[in-house]
């Protein structure tokens, strides 16, 4: 509900607090008003939103009983409108999925921003988590119904302030799919997200599976012929997968988006790991995705299919630029040491921290900031800033 709400059209404030709505000359215009359609262009937002951007209106409805009895609103037609209100009204469904992909997050060692502001305050992200690479991840917990403009609208202003929208819901009449990466969850509540409960990924990864061309399709998906009789990689839909497991892995580039197209054009997105990417890709540029293939040419031969190793540094991070990272030795303790040099000086050291408590977000004992997670101590304190201190501490005593 608005604080401030103009009506345009007859140019006129309205006070919803008063039952003569502040105008005590026109009887009964809350009759007057709900007794028809009120059309974008009519009553608008004069209170945050007015603040936040006054050249970009964001238009109302009113909400009450015909007679005036009753709670009396004004509602955002753009549902994400209402962020902008301090007092807006949030799920709590909505912030326990909010606070949970923050806290796996900064556990897994990526910095993590809740409610992601951007300069022009045109963007409000739920979590935003930089993940490898570079790569910006604004993340959207989406458990109410929402119109397809708007969706469109907040995807294409994360991708142009450099954002990759990662779409969650847990309600089947949020169309997504088209428009960006999502995933699906079963219907829950926000009991069992803060009990840790399993969210298993219903839809918007996929896994891959191999077959003989012809046994699931008439035609060949490489060339779109007769089937070739080859091996062929096809994507079903991932099982088992804990959406907490999606959400580190697509921020250090274990699952990457895979953009595809139906057959009426339509982008369909859909989250792969690495390997089953590059096996998916390979094969449908006629490369041989998985394996090396010997036929028998004699009557009844058999098909021997000998394994091959796939070599993912050659695509891993195409849009960045980067490389996959080697594999670095595990210290029993926890604790994770990269010497990149061989100089005390040059070493980096990180922590396992997956087995730490986490809570409400409170100042961090290094930086400042918000942080969700604890450390040995149970003190609040991002997991990045705790390894930057050990780093220097190991700098300081090698020196």
């Amino acid at each position: 509900m608005a604080e401030a709400v103009r009506h345009m059209r007859l140019g006129i404030d309205l006070n919803l607090s008063r039952a003569d709505l502040g105008h005590p000359d026109r009887p009964g215009l809350w009759h007057e008003l709900r007794s028809r359609t009120i059309h974008a262009g009519e009553l608008r937002c004069m209170g945050a939103c007015w603040k936040e951007d006054p050249d970009c209106p964001e238009w109302m409805y009113l909400k009450g009983n015909l007679d005036g009895t009753g709670l009396r609103q004004a509602v955002h037609l753009n549902k994400s409108a209402a962020r902008n209100h301090p007092d807006a009204v949030e799920s709590d469904k909505h912030k326990a999925l909010k606070d949970r992909v923050a806290i796996v997050s900064e556990r897994a060692g990526f910095s993590v921003e809740v409610e992601a502001r951007s300069p022009t305050g045109k963007r409000v992200t739920d979590v935003l988590v930089r993940g490898e690479g570079g790569l910006k991840l604004g993340h959207e917990l989406q458990v109410s119904k929402l119109s397809v403009p708007t969706i469109k609208k907040r995807i294409r202003i994360a991708r142009e302030d450099g954002l990759m929208p990662m779409w969650t819901t847990d309600n089947a009449a949020v169309q997504v799919e088209h428009r960006a990466p999502w995933a699906t969850i079963p219907s829950t509540n926000a009991g069992w997200v803060r009990a840790g409960t399993e969210l298993l990924v219903s839809g918007g990864a996929r896994t891959a599976e191999i077959e003989r061309c012809g046994r699931r399709d008439a035609r060949c998906p490489v060339t779109r012929g007769r089937p070739c009789g080859q091996l062929h990689v096809y994507l079903e839909a991932a099982r088992g997968l804990n959406l907490d497991d999606l959400v580190v892995g697509a921020a250090s580039g274990a699952w990457r988006s895979l953009e595809q197209a139906d057959t009426r054009g339509r982008s369909l997105y859909y989250w792969v790991t690495s390997d089953d990417m590059e096996r998916y890709l390979n094969d449908r540029s006629g490369q041989r995705p998985v394996t090396d293939i010997e036929l028998d040419p004699s009557p009844g031969g058999t098909v021997t299919m000998t394994p091959r190793e796939l070599d993912l540094d050659c695509n891993y991070g195409v849009e960045t630029g980067h490389r996959r990272p080697p594999a670095a030795p595990r210290d029993p303790r926890g604790a994770v040491v990269f010497d990149l040099g061989g100089t005390a000086a040059k070493a980096r050291v990180t922590f396992n921290w997956s087995g730490y408590a986490a809570g409400d977000r409170q100042p961090c004992r290094i930086c400042g900031s918000g942080a969700f997670t604890r450390d040995q101590d149970g003190r609040p304190c991002h997991k990045t800033c705790a390894e930057d201190e050990a780093t220097e501490r190991a700098a300081r005593q090698g020196s």
